[in-house]
């Protein structure tokens, strides 16, 4: 598989063209919407100054972008194929000081052992934990291991958004409309441990699903 680290010389040059050009225009666009769409927050507070895994759906994305357009100190595992560019692009112009490259059936063991180590460095993650392929709203174990191997919480976010149109494919990721109003709604922060392991993503995927 032709990935973002092993890019022949020969392509490099259009490579970095598209990944700059598109991640930048990304960037871009989640700063508009930012600036024309109200955001609230709802339920928990935001954890602050600790290190936490914030959990999310993958139809959530963009809406995630939108509302996170800067975050400090943080850590995501991404998947590894050359198409991801401008996702790593955005990442890194968001504040994102690692990304280590991994998800299911792409080396994801070795990144989510990565991100374990930076998570006890302190650091945070955001994840997308029915990614990189499905099935929707199907909770992968990823959250789950990063916050019982790390000792650090997991924090779920359900948004919800006033106006929104819909992308195609498996996540049909959710997009706001100009000058909608965004709402994330902040789970309480759930410590998993090897005990309370499956009540842990009951707890989580309720959570993401607004229930």
């Amino acid at each position: 598989m032709l990935r973002v680290d092993n890019i022949p010389w020969y392509l490099k040059p259009f490579f970095l063209i598209f990944g700059y050009s598109l991640g930048g225009l990304f960037y871009v666009y989640s700063k508009l919407m930012r600036a024309s769409c109200k955001i609230k927050f709802a339920g928990a507070p935001l954890p602050q100054n600790a290190p936490v895994v914030y959990c999310i759906w993958h139809e959530s994305l963009v809406l995630h972008f939108v509302v996170f357009n800067r975050v400090t100190k943080q850590v995501w595992m991404n998947h590894p194929a050359w198409y991801m560019k401008p996702v790593h692009v955005l990442l890194r112009i968001t504040g994102v000081e690692h990304i280590c490259l991994g998800s299911s059936g792409n080396s994801g063991k070795a990144a989510l052992e990565k991100v374990i180590g930076f998570l006890k460095q302190g650091y945070s993650t955001t994840i997308a934990s029915d990614g990189p392929a499905g099935p929707v709203h199907e909770l992968k174990p990823g959250a789950l291991l990063m916050s019982r191997d790390a000792q650090v919480p997991v924090t779920s976010l359900h948004f919800s958004c006033s106006r929104t149109w819909r992308l195609g494919g498996w996540d049909r990721k959710i997009i706001p409309a100009l000058f909608s109003e965004i709402i994330v709604h902040v789970g309480e922060a759930v410590f998993v441990t090897e005990a309370n392991l499956k009540n842990a993503e009951i707890a989580i995927a309720k959570h993401l699903n607004g229930d």
